[in-house]
């Protein structure tokens, strides 16, 4: 374990709470950036890859700096390593979107052949899917990977 300025070798539970409290802020806010941005681009005729692609580099930059404010991170001298990270984390979580919304896709028109609107309804519900299993899995990746070189707490 990863032992950070601000707190003894055992995190608090406490730390825990407050941090998954921000997290899922700076969640809501990436998620609905990136939902009307993937509805939007694959309504308007998008591959599914390109849609969740455009979805996720809409919510990924203001996930990034949301959450380096939550964790407090770790100044200017641990930034590279910080987006790094975080990108890997990102892209492997968009990576897996991409597939799940093309499989989805692949579904959908075999079940829905002459009804866009279901298949865009089912697309989406693979993306939003994925982005709901991830978000647990996201959430304890950052707490341990991205970031680890915390500032001191700033005094209240």
């Amino acid at each position: 374990m990863v032992q950070h300025a601000d707190e003894g070798t055992q995190p608090t539970r406490g730390r825990y709470w407050r941090l998954a409290r921000r997290f899922a802020a700076a969640s809501v806010v990436a998620t609905a950036v990136s939902q009307v941005v993937f509805v939007a681009a694959y309504a308007l005729g998008a591959a599914p890859a390109a849609a969740t692609a455009l979805a996720w580099l809409a919510g990924a930059v203001p996930n990034f700096a949301l959450n380096r404010r939550t964790w407090g991170g770790g100044g200017r001298d641990a930034l590279r390593g910080e987006l790094l990270r975080y990108g890997l984390i990102s892209v492997g979580t968009a990576v897996l979107a991409a597939l799940a919304t093309s499989g989805a896709e692949h579904l959908a028109r075999s079940a829905f052949a002459d009804q866009e609107a279901a298949q865009v309804v089912v697309v989406w519900a693979a993306f939003v899917g994925t982005y709901a299993v991830m978000f647990v899995v996201k959430f304890f990746l950052i707490d341990r990977l991205v970031f680890t070189a915390r500032r001191p707490p700033r005094p209240r």
